[in-house]
């Protein structure tokens, strides 16, 4: 499981936290400790899990359909996730790795 706490409130991504099929989050009201109730949302997966060799691996049928639509459609990037957010989200991740003191494997 991972949390994820912010100002704003509390996001769970349930386990196995690198391919969940389902997150929690709970915003934070006014006053010290007060939440609202929270909403889970599910993602199942598509078909059996069979013949896969990791958790939830099945959820990259999402990934490899897109793929396939955009090739199909002349695309370099896919609409819903631009190389700009892939690069920015990256970012964030190096930020958030040298604030809590993960240093780069060449280091």
């Amino acid at each position: 499981m991972v949390v994820v706490l912010g100002t704003k409130g509390r996001l769970v991504i349930h386990s196995p936290g690198h391919c969940p099929t389902k997150i929690s989050v709970t915003f934070k009201e006014q006053g010290r400790g007060n939440a609202s109730a929270t909403k889970v949302y599910e993602y199942p997966l598509p078909g059996d899990e069979d013949g896969y060799f990791y958790p939830n691996s099945a959820g990259f049928a999402y990934e490899a359909a897109a793929v396939a639509r955009c090739i199909d459609a002349g695309l370099t990037e896919a609409p819903q996730f631009s190389l700009q957010e892939t690069l920015n989200n990256a970012r964030i991740l190096d930020t958030c790795r040298a604030q809590i003191g993960v240093k780069d494997f060449d280091s």
